[in-house]
């Protein structure tokens, strides 16, 4: 699912697509990208997903702004949106960041820090965070 907004999207993992496994095609694709690196990225998605909730929800994947849009940006179209996505489904959404400067933004849309931990092999810090579903 896909979302964008004044220069800005969303990438949003609908609740139990977590349990799907990944096609041939998309795990070669990521090998190409990744080429020795394949291994650590592994490691770093296992470590992350070890913090995450065990209750049903929504991953928020990736979020990009543009910078000419700095500040006008917001989290509003799906997996956020009142009338679709996690919110419609009652569900919470979950994500991380390596951004310190980024948790006051996630906090402003309703998101809290639930866990602070290292990725393995001297990776960045890594702030998980839930948003509990909005009415």
């Amino acid at each position: 699912m896909r979302a964008h907004r004044r220069g800005g999207g969303l990438l949003g993992v609908p609740e139990g697509a977590e349990k799907a496994v990944p096609d041939a095609e998309t795990i070669r694709e990521l090998q190409e990208i990744l080429g020795d690196r394949a291994g650590v990225f592994r490691d770093a998605v296992t470590a992350a997903a070890e913090h995450g909730p065990a209750e049903p929800h929504w991953y928020l994947a990736v979020i990009g702004a543009d910078p000419t849009a700095r500040g006008r940006a917001t989290l509003r179209p799906p997996p956020l949106g009142p009338r679709q996505g996690a919110d419609a489904a009652g569900l919470p959404v979950h994500l991380e960041s390596s951004k310190p400067d980024n948790l006051p933004v996630y906090e402003h849309f309703g998101f809290v820090v639930r866990d602070e931990f290292r990725l393995p092999g001297g990776g960045p810090v890594l702030w998980a965070m839930r948003r509990e579903p909005q009415a």
